[in-house]
């Protein structure tokens, strides 16, 4: 009789294999975010409500207006899988546009805790998380996507289709070309461990 491949919860059972000499199994299939937030309970939402707006008068000829900071400091890296917006009522048409990479000390933003999405997770998010109506102190870094946002009070998602990876005490920061429209929606990112 040949090797066994036996059950490790001790239930005596043996695994099946087929006349091909296929093993036989049973398996579930599961996206990579559907398993870190249901099995790790490591995905969140940065919830904002913010109007940008020059409050450093330095700062009135700058073309964008920095609303959002998230530094990681996780071990793991962070993903960013898409940011939702909505421009008020009487807003005009904005640009967003993200960046990876800025340095310096932010200024002016609050502290924010992201809402992790498993109720049952007790985990929190390992980071600093910043919203604010002017986040100064930064030098702008790469800029990685540029949204338009043509029309108020319409919510728009957008999907970072690559995802965007955070190392660890990396930078990303969130802008608008706009002051003084309000802005709300979220930014939706899960940790994840490197496959090795």
């Amino acid at each position: 009789m040949g090797l066994q491949i036996e059950d490790g919860g001790g239930s005596g059972r043996s695994a099946r294999v087929d006349k091909e000499n296929r093993l036989r199994v049973f398996s579930v299939t599961s996206s990579i975010e559907r398993h870190i937030n249901e099995e790790e309970g490591n995905a969140f939402n940065l919830l904002f409500t913010n109007t940008p707006t020059y409050n450093d008068p330095s700062t009135v000829d700058s073309d964008d207006i920095c609303f959002i900071y998230m530094k990681n400091e996780s071990e793991a890296f962070m993903a960013l899988e898409s940011i939702d917006l909505r421009l008020a009522g009487t807003g005009q048409s904005t640009i967003i546009k993200i960046y990876g990479h800025d340095t310096g000390t932010p200024v002016g933003g609050n502290d924010t805790t992201p809402a992790n999405l498993n109720l049952g997770s007790g985990n929190d998010p390992t980071g600093t998380f910043q919203t604010g109506s002017e986040i100064t102190g930064l030098t702008k870094g790469t800029q990685l996507y540029q949204f338009n946002i043509g029309s108020s009070d319409t919510t728009q998602s957008f999907n970072f289709e690559q995802d965007i990876i955070v190392p660890k005490n990396k930078v990303i920061t969130v802008y608008s070309s706009e002051a003084n429209t309000e802005i709300s929606g979220q930014v939706v990112f899960n940790y994840h461990e490197l496959f090795v």
